[in-house]
């Protein structure tokens, strides 16, 4: 029996990259189920058996593969948040096409990938197009056992960083906004009890279509986040910002003034995928800037201020300060 393929022009899988859905999704995608009967049992035991002898694909990772990274040190994870469609999954393919175009993240030298096929994935989307157009990402699936963790090994003053960017659908992450057990918003939640720090995606397409219930959405998903924050960094990130001047001026304040009370000293960077010329500030500059700002405050994190316990008791050995106390 001839082996199976996928019956839509131009895809390959399961040879190459799922054009519709990246790697195992393939065997989910409408074209490769069209493609024609499965294979001989022997035959897909066989290919079972070789797929299995590899830890990984090349691909996004899964929290079950992380031992893969923690053979040598912890792994420190940036949480994307956002609602559907406010471009975390864009951002991450600009960023990467950024990268491998030769700009540089200042002072973080690239040093490696587990996932540069998933990398590599994305980003092509953002290629011109032979119309002249440019597709983004397509949407990151809603199933809440999707996982996608991007990794990147940074050196930084001498030391090397495992770097993971964990994306997950806006759907899910909305789900979880509303009630953060909800069981539908599993790989949102794994997220954000994992994540050492946070990129916040504020939609300006959708706060200029939407405008209160765009705000509405932003301000309950930053209330969710800071819910049990515990001191972990947030960097706010206005996507699409090419369009801010169409943005009401009103909403704007409204949610910048929600935002700076939700999390207090938190940088702000508006970004864009379109760029004017080579040294575009929110195209070329920001994008960076966003990831520079993040894994600086990982590298060097805030001290910690505890307030010291106020003891309330007569025991003379709890209320002893020896004699530094007089001082």
């Amino acid at each position: 029996m001839a082996k199976r393929r996928c019956n839509k022009d131009g895809c390959y899988a399961p040879d190459d990259f799922c054009l519709e859905l990246a790697g195992p999704l393939h065997e989910q995608c409408q074209f490769f189920e069209k493609a024609g009967a499965a294979e001989a049992p022997a035959k897909a035991v066989k290919r079972s058996a070789v797929a299995t002898s590899i830890p990984w694909t090349g691909e996004w990772l899964r929290p079950d593969q992380l031992d893969l990274l923690t053979h040598r040190g912890t792994p420190r994870i940036i949480g994307l948040v956002g609602s559907s469609g406010a471009g975390k999954t864009t951002y991450l393919a600009m960023l990467y096409s950024l990268l491998f175009n030769g700009k540089r993240i200042e002072n973080w030298e690239f040093a490696g990938s587990y996932t540069l096929n998933g990398w590599e994935l994305q980003a092509k989307t953002l290629q011109i197009q032979e119309d002249g157009s440019i597709r983004n990402p397509d949407a990151t699936p809603s199933d809440k056992d999707f996982y996608s963790l991007y990794h990147l090994a940074l050196r930084h003053d001498g030391f090397l960083h495992d770097i993971l960017f964990a994306d997950s659908s806006g759907e899910v992450f909305s789900k979880w906004a509303d009630n953060v057990n909800d069981p539908a918003a599993e790989n949102a939640r794994w997220i954000y009890d994992n994540a050492h720090a946070f990129l916040f995606f504020v939609d300006c397409e959708a706060i200029i279509e939407q405008r209160g219930r765009a705000k509405r959405d932003i301000v309950q998903l930053a209330v969710q986040v800071k819910r049990e924050l515990r001191g972990r960094p947030v960097v706010i990130v206005w996507s699409k910002a090419d369009l801010a001047v169409q943005m009401r001026e009103n909403i704007v304040e409204a949610i910048r003034r929600s935002l700076s009370e939700t999390f207090p000293g938190a940088v702000s960077l508006e970004i864009s995928n379109y760029s004017k010329s080579d040294s575009d500030q929110l195209c070329h500059i920001n994008n960076l800037g966003v990831a520079l700002t993040v894994l600086d405050q990982l590298a060097n994190p805030q001290s910690l201020h505890i307030s010291p316990a106020d003891i309330r008791t007569d025991d003379f050995f709890f209320l002893y300060r020896g004699s530094y106390g007089n001082k």
